[in-house]
């Protein structure tokens, strides 16, 4: 054996040890989370506002706290690290933060780059206070903006009338409003240039208030090209959110109205609607919200809905009381 050995060795040399593959390394947060941005939220193509959103997340928050640990070495006690970090900031913010670490380490688990993730636990957010105008300052508003310019006129009545974001008016056309029927197809929504459908991904139908309507026909009489953009430059180009917003300012001022974002038209919109007992249905529906939780907000500003809760326990109870009285 020990010859038969020695000449196959002489032939053929010494046998190399069979060599044990090697682990892959565990990469870190911050390494997986360029690879989830590139695997799952442009591959998904999420809108680029959410990809810009989560990026923004990801920079500012969970990499300067996290970001050097291998992901699976991340714990619940890790977690509570990132909430201590960031006590300054409010509830919804952390909540943000918690929810995209939450779904970064779902990936990593469905990408088998690890087995289990901590439990993530979000903080708990009280109900959210938001501007609205009340019809008075509002009626202030639309005609400070009637007598500045139709544009300005348009962008206070697309969004307080009709409830739409900003983004939205911007990428509104004259074709999206059939002045026939009094309706705006909200279809698109603009956001850095790059134009994508609205949130939640749905269009959504809105009816014309009648000033609505009769400024859009306004516009129509002087516009032929059913593509433009309702919202122009002085040079005819399309307008940005920027110079939208600015003419909302413009009209606050001639009101005599603090500065205010564009939002707080849309929450007008939603708010006047509940007061005047419109369903939660139909303010989700108009409004276009992605969550009934939104809509919920504004329930508490609808008395005629609260008063029907109540007639429904007084109704029965009185004619109980009427029907013993007639016996007795």
């Amino acid at each position: 054996w020990a010859q038969e050995r020695q000449r196959w060795l002489i032939l053929h040399g010494h046998e190399e040890k069979e060599e044990q593959p090697v682990a892959p390394r565990m990469p870190t947060l911050a390494e997986f989370c360029e690879r989830f941005i590139a695997e799952y939220a442009v591959a998904n193509r999420l809108k680029p506002s959410t990809i810009e959103n989560k990026k923004i997340i990801i920079r500012s928050y969970l990499v300067p706290t996290l970001g050097e640990r291998a992901l699976d070495t991340i714990t619940e006690a890790d977690v509570q690290r990132l909430k201590a970090a960031f006590a300054d900031q409010a509830p919804a913010s952390v909540n943000n933060m918690l929810t995209l670490l939450s779904t970064v380490l779902k990936a990593a688990i469905e990408w088998k780059v690890i087995a289990a993730m901590p439990t993530i636990r979000k903080l708990k957010q009280t109900q959210q206070r938001f501007d609205f105008y009340e019809d008075g300052p509002y009626d202030l508003l639309v005609a400070a903006a009637r007598a500045t310019d139709l544009r300005c006129l348009l962008v206070v009545l697309l969004g307080g009338d009709a409830g739409l974001r900003g983004g939205e008016i911007v990428a509104l056309k004259l074709r999206h409003c059939d002045l026939r029927r009094g309706v705006i197809h909200v279809e698109e929504n603009e956001w850095a240039g790059h134009v994508g459908t609205p949130k939640g991904n749905r269009s959504r139908q809105v009816v014309m208030t009648a000033r609505l309507r009769m400024a859009l026909s306004e516009l129509a009489v002087a516009q032929a090209d059913p593509e433009a953009r309702i919202i122009l430059r002085d040079d005819g180009t399309p307008a940005s959110k920027r110079v939208v917003d600015c003419w909302l300012y413009r009209a606050q001022q001639a009101a005599g109205l603090a500065k205010k974002g564009p939002h707080i038209l849309r929450h007008t919109f939603c708010s006047r609607l509940a007061l005047r007992g419109a369903t939660p249905k139909a303010i989700k529906e108009l409004a276009g919200h992605v969550h009934s939780s939104t809509t919920d907000r504004y329930l508490h500003l609808a008395p005629s809905a609260l008063r029907t809760a109540i007639d429904l326990l007084d109704g029965p109870r009185h004619a109980h009381v009427t029907g013993t009285n007639a016996l007795n």
